[in-house]
């Protein structure tokens, strides 16, 4: 009989994940929504896992009993997606041979990597980690050949951008596509670790990551890649000038309407008429933090409106306000006001209670 574990996404469709497929119940999710997998391994691949080093086949290829992904990107052909890989103490043994894909893979250790723990031959040359770092951070060319010798306990949080996307993201700011891209193995990267650590809560917690919050990852990461492990010398200069009045209204319109997240950037850029790269720069010049630190802002104006003005729980009140559950409502909103949402509540609820009158009957 065929297992199937059950979870929600970030837009609160339901999953079903079965040996060797997983998908969305919700077949009317547009294309580039968010895929999300989780389980214990289980040999075989999903409809579009076949090829590509993410999820369960990164899974696979690390023999790693645990794991959870995320996608974003063509059904078919993510181009980004993020993956937890952890075992326990296990001897060193090699890794299974992998397919060439036009891709590179970000590998952060969150735990450190003792000297000797992984060893691999890349391109012909014998690389491994050089010293025990936290958050040491490896760029692979998943189109160079590689063997890899693997050693638990490991815990590793793996990005996996296509090339075709950072291609995308090159022309945007106005560079050449043709750029090459060079190996890194357990290096410090202050810019990677932090992007690391901005999700690390939801990623422990396998808390679903949303569509606009993969997408923003996806930019930043990829601008970052070009910028400090490619080919090109110099990015292009960041705009000065923020969004224009209108692009603001029309923004906040539209993140607004979707409050769960579950909006790309391209989306919002298109509206007001921008790429997506030069729509999230001149965005984060506009409100000074970038698109899904705004709309975190915008979900808790919803929060205390409705702790405000209705009785509801505060599990309704976390979900109508966009929030994964009320532990995700009650974590940012006491990081921003100091204060629990039920707190908060008692203190400002307006109290309607009716006038009453007395009447003295003589």
């Amino acid at each position: 009989m065929m297992r199937k574990t059950r979870f929600l996404d970030q837009t609160g469709s339901q999953c079903i994940e079965y040996i060797g497929v997983s998908r969305l119940r919700d077949l009317s999710a547009p294309l580039g929504a968010v895929h999300m997998m989780k389980g214990s391994l289980q040999r075989g691949t999903t409809a579009f896992e076949s090829e590509k080093l993410f999820g369960r086949s990164l899974a696979d290829t690390f023999d790693a009993p645990d794991y959870s992904c995320g996608t974003y990107g063509d059904d078919h052909s993510p181009k980004f997606a993020v993956t937890r890989l952890s075992s326990g103490p296990r001897d060193l043994e090699q890794a299974p041979a992998y397919r060439p894909d036009p891709a590179l893979l970000v590998c952060v250790a969150l735990i450190p990597t003792p000297v000797g723990q992984w060893q691999a031959r890349y391109n012909g040359q014998q690389v491994g980690v050089a010293s025990t770092r936290p958050f040491a951070v490896t760029v692979l060319d998943l189109q160079a050949s590689m063997k890899m010798l693997v050693k638990g306990p490991f815990d590793y949080l793996h990005f996996y951008i296509s090339k075709s996307f950072l291609k995308e993201i090159a022309a945007d700011g106005g560079l050449s596509s043709d750029i090459s891209f060079r190996a890194r193995f357990f290096v410090e990267d202050l810019v990677i670790a932090q992007i690391t650590k901005g999700i690390l809560s939801e990623v422990k917690h396998q808390q679903p990551l949303s569509l606009l919050r993969l997408d923003q990852l996806s930019l930043i990461l990829g601008a970052h890649l070009i910028q400090s492990y490619s080919s090109v010398q110099h990015m292009p200069v960041a705009p000065h000038k923020g969004l224009e009045a209108w692009q603001k209204l029309r923004s906040e319109e539209l993140l607004r309407s979707r409050l769960n997240g579950n909006i790309a950037i391209a989306e919002l850029a298109s509206a007001c008429q921008l790429s997506a790269s030069h729509f999230a720069r001149c965005f984060r010049l506009s409100y000074g933090v970038p698109v899904h630190r705004f709309l975190i802002r915008l979900r808790l104006e919803k929060a205390k409106e409705l702790l405000v003005d209705t009785k509801s729980a505060l599990s309704d009140i976390a979900m109508e306000s966009g929030f994964f559950d009320q532990a995700a409502l009650t974590k940012q909103f006491s990081q921003v006001e100091r204060i629990t949402p039920s707190k908060w509540r008692k203190i400002n609820a307006v109290t309607h209670s009716p006038i009453v009158r007395r009447i003295d009957c003589a």
